[in-house]
């Protein structure tokens, strides 16, 4: 059976989503940041709809510099580990500053399939 992965790379203008399933790339989303932080349910809610769409559990990779970060998405338990659920699996990976690039459209994923590359099906 063939299992969805979705990366999220989180920085403090957007949060940028990136579904694969095997080699394909299914989806790509830039999540803006707002004034008002999401709904600590968004992400997860999102995370369950890919899992239901495709019939099988998620694998996600969130990659953020800062741990609250991962909190305020609701993708953490209480401990700061990332949750297990029936719909979803979270993996944690830290991420440094990178320089600053030029959006056009969405901008380039091209970190997103390299998080992919380092071993994330």
């Amino acid at each position: 059976m063939s299992r969805p992965t979705v990366i999220l790379k989180t920085s403090p203008r957007s949060t940028r989503v990136l579904v694969r399933m095997d080699d394909d790339e299914v989806l790509k989303a830039v999540l803006p940041r707002s004034s008002v932080l999401p709904h600590v349910r968004a992400l997860p809610l999102l995370l369950e709809a890919i899992a239901l769409w495709h019939q099988a559990p998620v694998h996600v990779v969130l990659c953020a510099s800062e741990e609250v970060t991962w909190s305020r998405l609701g993708l953490v338990d209480g401990l700061g580990l990332g949750l297990d659920t029936v719909h979803y699996t979270v993996e944690l990976r830290r991420h440094g500053r990178g320089r600053g690039q030029r959006i056009a459209g969405l901008g380039s994923f091209d970190d997103l399939r390299q998080l992919a590359l380092g071993g994330v099906r």
